[in-house]
């Protein structure tokens, strides 16, 4: 059964609706896990709240900003300093918290004069810093403070200050998400366009949805700097205030983070149509690909190009060393909402691993689509998980590695299974060429670690027992990662095999008819042509006869012909259909454009990449009049050299066979992704 109800959670059969395993022939219009809903009673969750979700991940990144917390104190701790978001101004983020300090008396009598004087201690204590952000928290809220009243205020006795507020109690969604999209949408209503940037370059780009995890901004922006773009404002990893204010200049959205982030690239769009391209950034092969489209949308693919080969010199040879040892090696991804999607392929790709189980705290069903469509058959999928399923899953998998935070990592650690934190990383960056190379040392380190050969060990007894923990340093572990391997090896060989044979014997089919037709048609006509310009009436009686004698003749071989037609119109319908359905399994693993948020926005994207991508391949003149246009052919460029290079039939095609093809993968898509989609967020009017 897909739907999976784990032992433990027999108490709450409700979980079943949370817990899917992908079998051979599935995809998400069949089964998809419920998320973004309430957690159950009675059921762990490693979520973090409404409030969290806004300060924590978004705006407490900006590296010139007061985040000031008008609530208790407890709130301010729980979300300083809790991740490794650095900048280039002395980490001021990271030093300092603020709040308002909220007592039983102030709950009682209200707090909105006791925020107003920690605002103005604030700004007196910090003098250089003029921005502001000021956020709810659940006590606050509860009693009704009013706080934009308060900020006016503020505001008009100090004159040359700026501040946001961000009414987001922790209560206010069912996990930090809901902050997300507070935060994205008070932002683009309140302060976008209310700030002019200095423009330095004629490539103007916002990267939206990176924090920074321990540099990973500054690896984008290195190879932005090296391309001649001018990033216009990081949301909001080493991210200024004002900077995001004048996110409306930017001529391209790069989304990473689409969860966090992607509700204000896709309001960007629809206001000032501004193109969002969405891009994995972790990967040594998605970020070339993630070069090369932005690359594309500006024509500077030269730049591109010598970005990526000076950092493929640089790192190959090393992440190559690190797959020759990672290789077969089981891996969990017990993350937020994103890692799932953007590490499952990299790992597996880049380095031959396996993505054995995935959680995700807080990720929304469009989430599950993306990860689902990219993962392997038998992979676990959990929302909202808890620590008694991640027992029950290790038990499962028995993994090698697990990626994920160090609340359940110290859970881990305990069952002597090596983790590598995926919210704060170990030692990063792991964004980009450089940062795949750190990841892979991280992992490395971890399967291969000599403490964890050690923890396996029990030295209670006379003799040490065997691993059965699944950590790869055991030999019974070995043996079944060894058979895995080999069973993954085996099945690949067979599907090539019959992938190959239906093309090599359709090809010459589709290309045979028209030669064969043309010689015979061509007498023909000659024939004809006098008789035809003959008068009518001196025609008539001869043609008559004629018609008689020959009819008996042609209705015979009519009725042979008509078969025969019959049969080769439906082998070449079934092979265009065979090849379409290999397209789009291509692009469900690896294409970000499919998926956005909305089903407006996904019909949107198929139908303008795909009919770009048919241009490209044809070799038609694509003409680009809009940045929305652009943003299309940025993404089919790469899409188009990904099939040429993938799909050996698709130079023997005519073009319009590579017409009905992509027109065949139009129809699959938007029928997997919106027509029979069970996400119920697709029609929602707002993001």
């Amino acid at each position: 059964m897909p739907m999976k109800l784990f032992k433990c959670d027999e108490t709450i059969p409700e979980r079943e609706k949370h817990i899917y395993i992908k079998e051979k022939g599935e995809d998400t219009t069949q089964f998809l896990p419920s998320a973004h809903v309430e957690t159950i009673p009675g059921s762990l969750s490693e979520r973090g709240c409404s409030y969290c979700g806004a300060k924590l991940v978004i705006g407490g990144v900006l590296k010139d900003t007061i985040q000031l917390i008008h609530g208790p104190v407890g709130c301010a701790y729980d979300t300083w300093h809790t991740k490794r978001y650095p900048s280039d101004n002395g980490n001021f983020q990271l030093k300092y918290v603020w709040s308002s300090d909220m007592k039983e008396q102030h709950v009682v009598f209200g707090g909105e004069k006791l925020l107003k004087k920690a605002m103005l201690e604030a700004f007196a204590e910090f003098p250089d810093i003029k921005r502001m952000m000021v956020y709810t928290t659940c006590s606050t809220a509860l009693i009704g403070d009013d706080i934009k009243p308060v900020v006016k205020e503020v505001e008009k006795e100090l004159g040359d200050v700026d501040i946001f507020t961000v009414e987001c109690p922790g209560f206010a969604g069912v996990s930090q998400s809901k902050g997300h999209h507070v935060f994205n949408m008070g932002w683009m209503t309140d302060k976008v366009g209310t700030f002019e940037p200095e423009i330095t370059s004629p490539y103007t780009i916002n990267v939206i949805g990176d924090y920074n995890i321990q540099g990973d901004t500054f690896v984008m922006e290195k190879y932005m700097e090296k391309m001649g773009i001018q990033i216009i404002a990081h949301f909001t990893g080493n991210g200024t205030y004002d900077s995001l204010r004048g996110m409306h200049r930017a001529q391209l959205n790069v989304t990473n983070c689409a969860r966090s982030a992607g509700y204000i690239a896709n309001e960007l769009k629809k206001k000032y149509g501004i193109p969002r391209i969405d891009v994995d950034t972790w990967g040594f092969d998605y970020a070339k690909e993630g070069l090369r489209k932005i690359g594309a949308f500006f024509g500077i693919e030269d730049r591109a190009e010598a970005v990526i080969a000076e950092e493929v010199a640089k790192y190959e040879s090393k992440l190559e060393w690190y797959k020759e040892r990672l290789t077969g090696k089981k891996v969990c991804i017990w993350t937020g909402g994103p890692r799932l999607w953007h590490w499952t392929k990299a790992l597996e790709d880049d380095l031959g691993m396996h993505v054995v189980a995935m959680s995700s705290k807080f990720g929304h069903q469009e989430d599950f689509e993306k990860v689902i469509a990219r993962g392997e058959e038998g992979t676990i999928y959990i929302d909202d998980g808890n620590e008694l399923e991640f027992f029950e899953v290790l038990e499962m998998v028995k993994p090698d590695l697990v990626l994920t935070g160090p609340r359940v990592g110290a859970l881990v650690k305990k069952l002597h299974l090596p983790y590598v934190n995926g919210h704060g990383y170990h030692n990063g960056p792991y964004m980009g060429f450089e940062g795949a190379v750190n990841m892979a040392r991280d992992m490395y380190n971890a399967i291969y670690s000599p403490l964890m050969k050690l923890a396996k060990d029990d030295i209670r007894g006379e003799q040490n027992l065997p691993s059965t923990n699944g950590n790869g340093n055991g030999k019974a572990t070995k043996e079944l990662s060894e058979q895995v391997v080999s069973l993954v090896q085996q099945q690949v060989k067979e599907a090539t095999s019959q992938v190959q044979k239906p093309a090599k014997e359709a090809a010459p089919q589709v290309k045979q008819p028209a030669k064969e037709v043309a010689p015979q048609v061509q007498p023909q006509a000659k024939e004809v042509a006098p008789q035809v310009q003959k008068p009518a009436k001196e025609v008539a009686p001869q043609v008559q006869p004629q018609a008689k004698e020959v009819a008996p003749q042609v209705q015979p071989q009519a009725k042979e012909v008509a078969p025969q037609v019959q049969v080769q119109a439906k082998e070449i319908a079934s092979y265009i259909q065979e090849r379409a359905a290999e397209v789009t399994k291509l692009i469900q693993e690896r294409c970000l454009w499919q998926f956005h948020s909305r089903a407006w926005d996904r019909e949107e994207n198929i139908n303008g990449v795909l009919n770009m991508a048919a241009q490209i391949l044809t070799g038609e003149k694509v003409v680009l009049e809009t940045l929305i246009e652009r943003g299309f052919y940025a993404d089919a460029k790469i899409l188009s050299a990904d099939l040429e290079i993938r799909f050996a039939w698709l130079n023997s095609m005519e073009n319009s066979q590579k017409k009905a093809v992509l027109e065949a993968v139009k129809g699959m898509l938007i029928d997997i992704v919106i027509t029979k989609s069970k996400n119920g967020e697709l029609h929602y009017s707002l993001y």
